[in-house]
């Protein structure tokens, strides 16, 4: 396991003000840490003070790089680790990956960020073969740790539902959604015009952030991701500067293939569709008129 120090900072990230108030809060706990618990002596009614917290929402929503600019903002290193790092092939051993995860994280007083929770937290099931006896005793022992752990842990998944509700009474879950017009415009123009970022831009044809921005059903990373591309794509044809047209051809064949994986109508084939029954209204409405008139 290994420490980390955080990539990045809240300033980077862009979030829902709910989140953000959310964060905050973290944030003035730990400072506020040791008055509450040690000289107003509430650790005599919660031996191990900690937050545990479940960020869970869409894949690329920013939860990983919250989880590092939260660890950044409190002067902490991070543990990133994942499913595959505690579950274990050997039965017994995924209790004890993960009493050492937890243990690992309090000796060096880290944030311990834990990814695709939603394979460790799921509901409980009547053991009935090995494997499951073994899922089972490693939700028992993720149980026990987090009980014992005071520190930050931060759960992080694309589907909370099916947690197991003795872990959902334990920890705070704050959704992580799909930016809406106005988050999309700040992270178009974060990612575009960062002060310390230096695209090559037409000042003649400036940049339309806006329509940009009312490009939906995407997230920070389509956005990040497109960018990126688009960058590549104006060095590698040698092209003097990155224009509109070719951000907005490149985070329209995100959004094509982002749809194609999960079957979902791309905007143009939900157009097609919408005229197409437009145009079958119309043609039963004449049908109607028609008969009406004979």
């Amino acid at each position: 396991m290994e420490l980390k120090e955080p990539r990045f900072t809240l300033d980077q990230v862009i979030l829902d003000d709910k989140i953000v108030e959310e964060l905050q809060y973290v944030i003035k706990f730990e400072q506020v840490r040791d008055k509450v618990y040690n000289k107003w002596g509430l650790s005599k009614i919660e031996k191990s003070p900690k937050q545990a917290l479940n960020f869970w929402g869409d894949s690329g929503t920013g939860k990983t790089m919250t989880a590092e600019a939260l660890a950044n903002v409190i002067g902490k290193k991070i543990i990133l680790a994942s499913y595959a790092d505690i579950e274990s092939k050997y039965h017994g051993d995924g209790p004890k990956n993960a009493r050492y995860l937890f243990e690992f994280a309090a000796e060096n007083d880290a944030v311990l960020f834990i990814d695709e929770a939603d394979s460790l937290l799921s509901c409980r099931i009547n053991a009935t073969q090995g494997a499951e006896q073994a899922a089972n005793s490693l939700r028992s022992e993720l149980l026990i740790q987090i009980e014992k752990f005071s520190g930050i842990v931060i759960f992080a998944t694309n589907l909370a539902s099916n947690y197991d509700k003795a872990f959902v009474t334990r920890i705070k879950s704050i959704h992580f959604e799909k930016p809406n017009q106005e988050l999309r415009r700040k992270l178009w123009e974060k990612l575009l015009f960062d002060e310390d970022i230096y695209l090559p831009f037409d000042a003649n044809n400036p940049i339309n952030v806006e329509k940009l921005s009312s490009i939906d059903d995407i997230c920070g990373r389509d956005i990040k991701n497109a960018v990126i591309k688009t960058a590549v794509k104006t060095a590698i044809n040698r092209d003097v500067f990155i224009l509109q047209k070719n951000l907005e051809d490149t985070i329209n064949e995100i959004v094509e293939s982002n749809n194609k994986v999960t079957g979902e109508l791309s905007a143009t084939e939900k157009k097609e569709i919408g005229e197409k029954i437009q145009r079958q209204i119309r043609k039963k409405e004449k049908r109607k008129y028609r008969r009406r008139k004979v």
